[in-house]
């Protein structure tokens, strides 16, 4: 009877429990202020910093630190209003400090808890901030980018200059100030200062180069327009190029400002430096000239930017008794001149003609006359005979 009633009794007891824990599971679960405030106050976000920072760097809302304590790791983000709360010990403003004297300030919250050898302070991400580019970039527009961000990576995200950006008259536009930057002066010289650091809402403007302040390369299909910087080599020119591809070129006609053309081998003038307004043409073949007219050997020579017409002429075999170095002309995009033999230069693709020297003509005129007057001759003896 005993056991059957403590039986009775067991089962009740196990059906009371078992009614309660479920109950207990159907109910919100409610946890400590202190677990509430610490998950609230825990950030767990990536840890990607890109690069090293200055400790001059100034801290703000969206920064990230690492708090190292005894009982863990956590990580707290700057609020909106410029705070750092960490569990336990408070909150302090870091706002708009340097990077040095928020992780002091950070440091000396810890340290009301916490003995120094168990604690520890870090930044492991920084803010975002906002910047535009606009102007001769190709991809202008707004960018959302590290609050360390200098403006030749800012530069890098718009996808790079076009080819006839004004490098040397940038403007960045800060608040109401405008700064005037000479970019070139980074992309030759490496200075530094040019390469500021952004700051939220900044906006770079970079304008078109002016048509008396540029350099055109290209060949006889394709050509491309580039804003002239002092200093830069034709080389240098050559890998900013987007269109048009030098490759295999080994020629170049150069057009300077003044008119005056000129042709060279590329590898050797890589290094020059041209003024503004000077066309360059790039070839692949190798340039010919071509001689006629009183020469031993009519046809085609090799150019070669050290010879005058006198070397052409004197390379075909003309001699001072068939030919007339003083009357020399050249046919160039058709049309007929007379040049100084001996100074002016000669262009691929030029046709040099050497006109028969004087002796040779009346020579043919008398020959002519000889042979004329003698068929008439002997047409009057044939009629005379009859």
């Amino acid at each position: 009877m005993y056991r059957f009633l403590l039986l009775i009794f067991a089962l009740s007891v196990s059906a009371v429990w078992a009614a309660e824990s479920s109950f207990a599971a159907s109910m919100p679960q409610f946890q400590s202020q202190e677990a509430k405030y610490q998950r609230a106050s825990t950030v767990q976000e990536p840890i990607d910093i890109e690069g090293p920072i200055d400790s001059t760097y100034l801290v703000g809302p969206g920064d990230y630190f690492e708090v190292l304590l005894p009982k863990g790791v956590d990580v707290v983000q700057v609020s909106p209003e410029g705070n750092v709360s960490v569990v336990g010990c408070g909150i302090v403003k870091v706002d708009s400090l340097p990077l040095y004297q928020a992780k002091a300030a950070i440091m000396s919250l810890l340290l009301t808890k916490y003995e120094e050898k168990f604690v520890q302070v870090q930044i492991v991400k920084i803010k975002k901030i906002h910047a535009s580019v606009l102007g001769a970039v190709n991809a202008p527009g707004f960018r959302s980018i590290d609050a360390k961000t200098r403006l030749s990576t800012m530069i890098g995200y718009v996808k790079g200059f076009k080819p006839l950006a004004d490098k040397k008259n940038m403007k960045l536009i800060r608040n109401k100030d405008t700064l005037d930057i000479d970019f070139t002066r980074y992309e030759i010289d490496g200075i530094d200062s040019i390469n500021v650091i952004l700051e939220n809402n900044d906006i770079i403007f970079v304008p078109y180069a002016k048509s008396e302040q540029t350099i055109t390369i290209g060949t006889m299909r394709k050509s491309e327009t580039v804003s002239y910087v002092e200093g830069r080599t034709l080389g240098e020119y050559f890998d900013e190029m987007k269109t048009v591809a030098v490759g295999e070129n080994r020629w170049a006609k150069v057009t300077t400002p003044d008119g005056k053309v000129e042709t060279y081998e590329i590898d050797k003038i890589r290094d020059r430096v041209f003024e503004p307004r000077t066309k360059i043409e790039l070839w692949q073949k190798e340039p010919l000239v071509y001689v006629g007219g009183a020469v031993a050997a009519v046809g085609r020579a090799q150019y070669n930017p050290e010879f005058h017409a006198i070397d052409y002429i004197a390379a075909s075999g003309v001699t001072i008794i068939t030919g007339s170095w003083s009357r020399v002309t050249v046919i160039r995009d058709g049309k007929n001149f007379s040049i100084d033999p001996y100074h002016d230069a000669i262009m691929p693709g030029d046709y040099i003609e050497i006109p028969r020297s004087l002796y040779e003509s009346i020579k043919d005129v008398t020959l002519f006359l000889a042979s004329l007057l003698s068929v008439v001759a002997t047409a009057i003896i044939i009629t005379q005979s009859k």
